[in-house]
């Protein structure tokens, strides 16, 4: 890990990150299964924005993806393996507290956060790109929440963000089908702020994120914190509501069907149990 920072960042073993001129990068790093979710990426992405926003020296943040991709959301082979598994008994639900956590702490860290996509953003990823306050993507990334076919609600994001940036009819489209999202159209629909051939992304990124960092930082934080207050407070209780529903489908059985059959790679056969 290479961070550049007096800032300690030791306990984060599940991303990368890299500090030039004031600009951090954080990368999720799963190359070998298109940057899945890991425990410790999901762990480190709970905490990361705190100390980013404690991070003197960091004045921009750029979110992405190592390799090809940014990243495919949870591992569901993991998740179809943990659901012959008997559950702990714990007085708090840790997957509720953590995909409530994944989102409001990126909401909440003032400094300004640019995505940058290639390959696929789904889930997990997807909704962090949707938590950013700019996304930027190489033509051919692909956009998708896939929860409903993995079972489960669009519980860590989605019915929070998508309808702001894409309309009610349009979100409702893709968050109720799980049907990915091609990169011109996202940027056509609103869902994204552009989409650019792969060679431009890099330096497209690296502009926005200079002249962000050199603008007066009290007047581009504190605009960012006053619209986010704004948007937590109508999307609130809808964020919970989905955050509950999702935990509730994960104990059923179509959800165990559903990640059985992505690992089988065949048709699931879902019975509404």
């Amino acid at each position: 890990m290479t961070v550049g920072s007096a800032y300690d960042y030791s306990k984060y073993t599940g991303l990368k990150l890299s500090l030039a001129e004031g600009i951090m990068t954080v990368t999720l790093s799963n190359p070998g299964r298109r940057n899945a979710m890991t425990p410790e990426m999901s762990s480190d992405l709970t905490t990361i924005w705190d100390d980013l926003l404690q991070d003197d020296e960091v004045k921009v943040i750029i979110l992405t993806g190592e390799g090809a991709d940014f990243s495919s959301g949870a591992d569901v082979a993991r998740l179809s393996a943990g659901t012959s598994q008997p559950k702990p008994m714990r007085p708090v639900n840790g997957v509720f507290r953590a995909a409530r956590r994944h989102i409001l702490s990126l909401l909440d860290c003032d400094k300004p956060v640019i995505a940058k996509v290639r390959g696929v953003a789904y889930g997990l990823g997807v909704s962090l790109v949707m938590g950013c306050d700019m996304v930027f993507a190489a033509e051919g990334a692909r956009f998708c929440d896939s929860h409903v076919k993995a079972g489960m609600v669009a519980g860590d994001g989605g019915v929070l963000l998508w309808p702001l940036l894409c309309g009610m009819h349009r979100a409702k489209e893709y968050l109720m089908t799980g049907e990915p999202v091609p990169a011109d159209v996202a940027e056509r629909i609103g869902l994204i702020n552009r989409c650019l051939p792969d060679d431009q992304l890099d330096a497209h990124v690296q502009a926005m994120a200079e002249k962000l960092r050199d603008l007066p930082p009290h007047a581009v934080n504190y605009t960012k914190s006053a619209m986010n207050i704004a948007l937590r407070q109508m999307t609130a209780s809808g964020f919970e509501a989905s955050l509950a529903y999702e935990v509730y489908t994960m104990g059923m059985d179509d959800f165990k069907e559903a990640t059985r059959a992505f690992v089988e790679k065949r048709k699931g056969v879902f019975k509404g149990i």
